[in-house]
C-alpha cells in the first residue's frame, strides 16, 4: 500500500490537519480533500472508503470530524483499513473532547504520531503503544553531552581552586623558610587516570531518567558488550538513584552489567523456565487477528517456533521427529529451519537434526529455536481463530453518553480439547463508570481494573466447545470510542498438537537411530494483537 496523505477535517469540509507522505503541493491536498467531501456526501453510510479516478479515500467518522487516509487505487483495502485503525487509535490517545481547539493544541503530537506510522508512504509495523513510546523517548546523546560538559567545567573549577591553594601554601612556606619537598609532593600532584566525566554524566542522567530510558540504556550496554569491560561495577538503586560502585581493588570506570540491575517494579517478570528432565521441546505459537464488531474475520496470522532445551550432555546427539499429521510440504505454513539444521532431512523425513552428524546440540539448558512457521488466513477464514467474538452496542435508555455492550464468544470447534486461560477484554476507555450487568453474565465476567489505558474485564477459563455471553455498561461518550477492544488469552498443555497440528512423534539418537531418547514437550498459545474493531 502507498499512503499519500493523512488528514483530519470537519464534516462541513474544513481541513484542520494534514500530513503528506509523498510530494504533494498544498493546492493539490486541498483539491483532494475537496473532492472527498463531494464523494462522501453521495456514498452509502455502510462504506468507509470512496474512490475517484486517481485515488482512494479511506476514512472514519468521529464526532463532527473525519479521519482520512488518501492512498493510491492499487493499495490493498484490508491493509488500508488496518492502517486507518492504527491512526484512529493514535488520535484517540491525544484527544478527549474532540473539538477544534483540542485538535489544534495537540496538533504537533498527532502529526508526529502520523510520521511514526507512515514512512515514505509505507506503513511501519508498529502498535499504538510502540508509537507512543517512540514519541516519548528523550534525546539521550544530547542530554549526556550537556552533562559531560557541565562535569568537565565543574572539575576544572575544582582543580583551579586546588592548585591556587597549593600555590598559596607553598608561598607561605617559602616566606617562613620551610624547605619544599618536591619529591614527596610529586605523589600528591593531580594525575588524570581514566576520565570519570563519561561515567558521571551517564550516572547522573540515568538516575533521573524515566524507567523506559533506563531500561533502554541498559539494553544497549548489554548489546554493545560494554559490560564485558569489568565484572565489578554494579548499579544500586537507593535514595540517590542509580550509583556506580567501583570494585574493592580500586578499578577505574566500569560498565553497567545488566544482571546486577534491580528491575523497575513496572517491568514484566521474567518467564519461569519449565522443569527440564533432560530434553524439553517447547512448541510456542502466537495468534494475531482482527475481527469486526459483528464477528466477521478480517485477518488472521499465526506464528510458531519449536525450541529445544537440553541439560544432559549425553542426550545432546539427538534428532527430533515430527508426527505424521505434519505436512512439511504445506506451503501455507512457510516452514523455516535453523541454518544449522539439515533442511533436506527435514523435508524428506520430518526430522530435525544437525547438518553435521558429528556435532551435538548445546546442553547448557538454554532454549534453541530449531524450526519456525507462519500461516495467514484469508478474509472470513476462522480456521486459525481460537476464540470467535461478536459484539452488540446500544445506547443506554437511562443515561446519556452511556452504552450497553453485549459480548458473545465461542471457542472454535476445531480447537481440539484445549482450554483458554486468563481471558481478558480490554476496553480502550479511561473511565471509572463501568460495571458488569449481572442479569446477563453467564461466564462470571468481572472488572479487574481501570487505568488511563482502559477497562479490563476478565472471564473464567473458556473450556473446549463452550460459548458464553456477558454484557457491561460503560460511560464513553460515543460508540466508536469503545473500539478496538483487545482480547488476550493463553493456553499451555503437555504432549499435544499445536493449533496447526505441529507435534513431536519421537526423539532419537543421531549416532544410533534405533535408540529412542526420553523427552518432554510443552505446547503453548498466546494472543498478541487480537482485536475487535
Amino acid at each position: 500500500m502507498t499512503v499519500l496523505s493523512a488528514a483530519i477535517m470537519t464534516r462541513g469540509g474544513k481541513p484542520l490537519l494534514s500530513r503528506q507522505f509523498k510530494e504533494l503541493t498544498k493546492e493539490r491536498v486541498i483539491e483532494l480533500l475537496s473532492n472527498f467531501q463531494g464523494l462522501v456526501s453521495k456514498s452509502s453510510s455502510d462504506h468507509t472508503y470512496v474512490e475517484d479516478e486517481h485515488v482512494r479515500y479511506v476514512y472514519r467518522p468521529f464526532d463532527d470530524y473525519y479521519l482520512i487516509l488518501v492512498t493510491n487505487r492499487q493499495s490493498n483495502i484490508i491493509q488500508d483499513l488496518s492502517t486507518l485503525n492504527l491512526f484512529s487509535q493514535s488520535v484517540n490517545y491525544y484527544l478527549n473532547s474532540f473539538d477544534e481547539e483540542e485538535i489544534f493544541i495537540n496538533a504537533f503530537e498527532i502529526l508526529s504520531s502520523f510520521d511514526e506510522i507512515i514512512v515514505m508512504g509505507n506503513k511501519e509495523n508498529l502498535t499504538v503503544s510502540q508509537v507512543n513510546t517512540y514519541l516519548a523517548m528523550e534525546s539521550h546523546e544530547e542530554r549526556i553531552q550537556e552533562i559531560i560538559e557541565q562535569n568537565k567545567e565543574a572539575e576544572a573549577n575544582a582543580e583551579r581552586k586546588r592548585r591556587a591553594k597549593e600555590i598559596a601554601r607553598r608561598e607561605q612556606e617559602r616566606k617562613l623558610g620551610i624547605p619544599s619537598y618536591e619529591g614527596e609532593m610529586a605523589g600528591h600532584k593531580f594525575m588524570g587516570s581514566n576520565d570519570p566525566n563519561m561515567a558521571n554524566a551517564y550516572n547522573s542522567y540515568y538516575s533521573q531518567a524515566s524507567v523506559a530510558a533506563q531500561k533502554s540504556y541498559l539494553n544497549s550496554q548489554q548489546t554493545t558488550g560494554l559490560n564485558a569491560e569489568s565484572k565489578y561495577a554494579q548499579i544500586h538503586r537507593g535514595n540517590g538513584g542509580m550509583k556506580l560502585q567501583s570494585n574493592p581493588r580500586g578499578a577505574g570506570l566500569q560498565s553497567f552489567p545488566r544482571s546486577n540491575v534491580e528491575r523497575p517494579s513496572r517491568s514484566e517478570p521474567e518467564e519461569i523456565k519449565p522443569e527440564n528432565n533432560g530434553i524439553l521441546i517447547s512448541i510456542k505459537e502466537t495468534i494475531n487477528a482482527e475481527i469486526s464488531r459483528d464477528g466477521a474475520v478480517r485477518s488472521t496470522e499465526l506464528k510458531g517456533v519449536m525450541e529445544l532445551r537440553i541439560n544432559d550432555e549425553s542426550l545432546a546427539h539427538s534428532k527430533v521427529t515430527l508426527s505424521d499429521s505434519v505436512n512439511v510440504s504445506d506451503k501455507s505454513l512457510q516452514f523455516k529451519t535453523h541454518p544449522n539444521i539439515d533442511k533436506k532431512l527435514f523435508l524428506s523425513s520430518k526430522t530435525l537434526g544437525l547438518r553435521s552428524s558429528d556435532k551435538a546440540f548445546p546442553s547448557n539448558d538454554q532454549s534453541l529455536g530449531i524450526l519456525r512457521w507462519r500461516k495467514t488466513g484469508s478474509t472470513d477464514d476462522k480456521s486459525l481463530l481460537p476464540l470467535e467474538v461478536s459484539t452488540w452496542v446500544s445506547p443506554s435508555d437511562d443515561s446519556e453518553g452511556v452504552f450497553e455492550v453485549t459480548v458473545e464468544f465461542e471457542l472454535n470447534s476445531d480447537y481440539n480439547d484445549k482450554e483458554l486461560e486468563d481471558v481478558i477484554f480490554k476496553i480502550p476507555v479511561a473511565t471509572n463508570n463501568a460495571f458488569i450487568n449481572d442479569d446477563n453474565n453467564e461466564v462470571n465476567a468481572t472488572i479487574i481494573g481501570t487505568d488511563e489505558e482502559g477497562v479490563l474485564i476478565k472471564l473464567d477459563s473458556v473450556t473446549p466447545e463452550s460459548s458464553g455471553v456477558f454484557s457491561f455498561s460503560i460511560d464513553c461518550g460515543y460508540e466508536d470510542a469503545l473500539f478496538p477492544i483487545a482480547v488476550s488469552f493463553k493456553h499451555t498443555s503437555s504432549n499435544v498438537q499445536s493449533i496447526v497440528g505441529i507435534s513431536v512423534a519421537d526423539v532419537i539418537s543421531s549416532s544410533d537411530e534405533s535408540g529412542h531418547l526420553p523427552y518432554d514437550s510443552i505446547t503453548s498459545l498466546v494472543s498478541e494483537e487480537y482485536v475487535i474493531v
